[in-house]
């Protein structure tokens, strides 16, 4: 019986280490990259699986924020973080106009009207600008994001209905096939331009993070900036050095972690309530 008992515990160890080293990964990717895979397209404007649904007034609205909202603000606390949401709303735009400009020229192919197209094409183009106008530094640069973020849905769900009404669905399938690869100089560059800050972005919370840990592998950190290893790689670098830690530095860890998380999302609700409070001051139009 002592046996058995001695060897319940220790699997019930095991079972409490591996529980803590699942929740202490967890914290610190959450806490460390945020937006590396935030690519988001807001939605392909011949396609009908956007997944988001924009505020209906196209303007935000206190206790409205849906989660992908207060997760985007997230990291929007500084310049660089509003930068990487802006590029990205500048790369979805940018993609958006470029495969609807191609659409258009499908359509006129057949024969189609398309000048009502090619007005929400022309209003996609003023949002742009503003996107472009925009200063991250501002401190209304988050409602900027929001407004101009919904106004770009709203567009581009407009597109997409009014697509609806002069194609079928089968043709509509053809074109998007012919637009799935379709690529620019423009937009390539703002690939680039966005990469590159999405990895000084991560480069500052991984020494966050090191800092943190205790350690600095400097030589890991510079090779994923340059580009020569994948995010991917260095969170299996931070995995096997989280599982040669005591569980005494592992709890200290996961504790200072978590209280850097609950102090995020403070943050970013105190950020989401100015936004509130700067739309009602602004009305609901696009932020001058």
């Amino acid at each position: 019986m002592r046996k058995w008992h001695i060897k319940g515990e220790n699997h019930m160890k095991k079972i409490t280490n591996l529980l803590l080293v699942l929740m202490l990964m967890g914290s610190l990717f959450s806490l460390a990259f945020a937006v590396e895979a935030d690519e988001d397209d807001q939605g392909n404007p011949i396609d009908d699986e956007s997944g988001n649904q924009a505020n209906e007034t196209g303007s935000p609205k206190k206790h409205h924020f849906d989660n992908e909202t207060e997760r985007e603000v997230g990291i929007m606390n500084n310049s660089l973080g509003a930068r990487i949401r802006l590029l990205q709303l500048e790369k979805a735009l940018l993609t958006n106009i470029l495969k609807g400009v191609m659409t258009v020229q499908v359509l006129k192919g057949l024969n189609v009207s398309t000048t009502e197209l090619e007005e929400i094409l022309g209003n996609l183009s003023d949002v742009l600008e503003a996107v472009r106008a925009a200063d991250p530094a501002a401190n209304d640069s988050v409602l900027t994001f929001v407004q101009l973020k919904n106004e770009s849905r709203n567009l581009t769900k407009q597109f997409r209905d009014t697509l609806r009404l002069v194609l079928d669905n089968e043709t509509i399938a053809m074109i998007k096939e012919q637009l799935r690869n379709m690529t620019s100089d423009d937009l390539q560059n703002c690939s680039m331009r966005l990469r590159h800050w999405v990895r000084q972005f991560n480069q500052n919370q991984l020494y966050r993070l090191y800092g943190i840990i205790g350690e600095t592998n400097t030589s890991l950190i510079n090779e994923y900036i340059n580009g020569n290893i994948s995010l991917d790689l260095v969170k299996l670098q931070l995995h096997k050095m989280v599982n040669q830690m005591t569980k005494e530095k592992r709890h200290m860890i996961f504790s200072e972690i978590k209280e850097e998380n609950i102090k995020k999302k403070v943050h970013t609700q105190a950020m989401l309530d100015d936004m509130d409070h700067l739309g009602k001051g602004n009305g609901h139009g696009r932020p001058n």
